[in-house]
């Protein structure tokens, strides 16, 4: 039988789960250096309690989520809001059209993911947490609600309510451009 010791364990949640910390920062920062800078802090907590890891956590990838949410919440709150206004709405249809009438389908895509990336930014930071851990962290809503602190139920709940917005607002996009 090896014995583990608690660099050990901490050593092996850090390889197991580094991309997914990165990701979940990533995706509340929108900025790659504040995301690195958010791993590393939620890393640095995991060692600061890593006796908890070698005491046996039920679920390691629930906790150091819920750490690395925690971080990049706190971080964020440090930054500037940023908000999707109707002009900016209206650019990005113009930019739409523009990209159809050249033809270039490529970068209509890019537009696109661009478009919806800053529509998810846009959504308040309940529904764009629980969106972004449910579609983008491919985490289930037990674990989402483990990591905010709140009820399956409420997740569910919020995930359909922020699709639907994203729905709507995608809607009056489509109107604007003449998509049907």
């Amino acid at each position: 039988m090896i014995l583990r010791t608690s660099e050990d364990v901490f050593e092996t949640a850090v390889r197991e789960y580094a991309g997914m910390v990165f990701r979940i920062a990533f995706s509340v920062l929108r900025n790659h250096h504040d995301a690195e800078d958010a791993t590393q802090e939620t890393f640095m907590r995991v060692f600061r309690y890593r006796w908890k890891l070698e005491r046996g956590i039920r679920q390691p990838k629930t906790w150091i989520a819920r750490i690395a949410w925690r971080v990049a919440i706190e971080r964020s709150k440090r930054l500037p809001e940023i908000s999707l206004s109707d002009a900016e709405m209206g650019h990005a249809r113009d930019q739409l059209r523009s990209q159809l009438a050249s033809g270039e389908e490529c970068a209509l895509q890019n537009e696109m993911t661009r478009l919806l990336e800053s529509l998810i930014v846009a959504l308040p930071d309940q529904l764009r947490g629980v969106l972004t851990l449910s579609a983008l962290q491919e985490l289930s809503p037990a674990e989402i609600a483990e990591v905010l602190g709140t009820t399956e139920a409420s997740v569910r709940s919020r995930v359909f309510r922020a699709r639907q917005v994203l729905k709507e607002k995608l809607g009056r996009l489509e109107l604007g451009y003449g998509i049907r």
